[in-house]
């Protein structure tokens, strides 16, 4: 009988222990490190276009078919330095080692690769958020280019403290263009589901929200895994992938399908 009781009283501690299992989140670099980010965009999808025979007739005189495939292929590789952490900053260095397009617009290819090794930015974290506080500015065409790339990958992180199996946490995610008159946005929902020495599982669920006003509407959803480091207050790893729909009703109809999968890895950590 003492056995039992011994056994029920392990076993009960045991999951009281597991049950008590939590975690610190938040959006940080590893501190005093050289390392590597390498993040890649995969979207596609098809397009179908109809409407008035005379803009359809242009379309064809332009190269471009009705329905139309297409897909962007996109990777980042970015070099990063990082000194010490004060209270109230993270400040650090990055520079695009390599950047790679690969896009097919319905047969149109184009291809780009380089990088802007010497090209150094500086950023800085400050209440968990991402800023770039010296742009690039060479004075030259590509200044524009490389300073429009962090906002694609820039999200805020709430920071959260003794975070327990089970609970979540949502970031939104904004894209607007008033050129092109679209306006949507992304609630990401991270929910933790697994602690494993220094590594915490997240799941994804992502849930698209149109904008009323937009003239393109968009509707999607997506899943996903982010791999968290809550020892070093890094995120290892993410992965993403999501299905949308979005369509326009303007002179011309356009309904387009797309899978955009993304995928965001820091590797090659060394301490200085």
């Amino acid at each position: 009988m003492k056995k039992i009781f011994l056994l029920i009283l392990v076993t009960f501690i045991q999951v009281s222990i597991y049950g008590q299992e939590a975690i610190d989140f938040e959006f940080s670099f590893p501190e005093n490190s050289h390392f590597t980010i390498e993040q890649s965009t995969d979207n596609s999808g098809t397009m179908k276009i109809t409407g008035p025979a005379h803009e359809i007739d242009a379309l064809k005189k332009a190269g471009y078919s009705q329905n139309r495939k297409m897909k962007y292929l996109m990777n980042y590789t970015s070099e990063y330095v990082t000194g010490n952490k004060t209270s109230d900053s993270f400040r650090f260095n990055f520079s695009y080692s390599n950047i790679n397009f690969d896009i097919d617009s319905d047969g149109k290819k184009q291809k780009k690769e380089g990088g802007f090794p010497n090209l150094i930015l500086k950023g800085n974290i400050v209440n968990e958020k991402l800023a770039i506080v010296q742009p690039a500015n060479t004075g030259s065409s590509q200044d524009q280019f490389v300073n429009a790339i962090p906002k694609y990958f820039t999200l805020d992180f709430p920071k959260r403290s003794n975070m327990k199996i089970g609970e979540s946490f949502t970031v939104k995610r904004n894209a607007d263009n008033k050129t092109e008159g679209y306006s949507f946005s992304g609630d990401i929902k991270y929910t933790l589901i697994k602690i494993e020495n220094e590594l915490a599982y997240f799941s994804i669920s992502v849930i698209f929200k149109n904008n009323p006003t937009s003239n393109l509407k968009s509707t999607g959803n997506g899943n996903g895994e982010m791999i968290y480091n809550y020892k070093e207050k890094f995120i290892q790893s993410e992965k993403m992938k999501i299905s949308f729909s979005s369509s326009q009703n303007q002179t011309v109809k356009i309904v387009a399908d797309n899978i955009l999968v993304t995928s965001y890895e820091l590797k090659n950590l060394v301490k200085n």
